[in-house]
């Protein structure tokens, strides 16, 4: 399946990457896995290849989003934990490498938020640009 308008799906939040995400900062990473991989006497590295590739996921949230905005973002991925103890989700992915969606467990890594700025008179906080990362099982 070609690219449907969306960069993920955390269970039922789509992220679609126009609200938040910062253009320029979506990648996918396949991490292909060798069973006991070994070089012979000639030194040519034999691979038994696993069909099970985990993904990383990660992209920048705009600069300059608000607590609320940021909580809303969070919040929404939060309350698709599977496992909130873990950060596990299920997730549904754009590989650009193959034009195609991928579903897997993964784990959402602790965020660094960082402040930009509060807004005293408005009791309202920004931050800067955050990576949001995703690992797959």
């Amino acid at each position: 399946m070609a690219y449907s308008g969306y960069l993920m799906k955390i269970g039922s939040y789509t992220i679609t990457g126009s609200k938040y995400v910062q253009f320029g900062t979506y990648e996918v990473t396949r991490k292909v896995q060798d069973l006991e991989p070994y070089r012979d006497a000639n030194g040519v590295l034999h691979r038994n290849a696993l069909d099970h590739v985990p993904l990383e996921v990660s992209f920048e949230l705009m600069g300059g989003l608000n607590n609320t905005q940021m909580s809303a973002f969070l919040g929404s991925i939060q309350n698709n934990y599977i496992n909130a103890l873990e950060r596990k989700v299920s997730a549904t992915v754009y590989v650009p490498e193959s034009d195609s969606y991928v579903t897997q467990y993964m784990y959402m890594v602790e965020p660094q938020l960082k402040i930009q700025r509060i807004d005293s008179k408005t009791n309202t906080v920004y931050y800067e640009a955050t990576t949001i990362k995703f690992i797959g099982y």
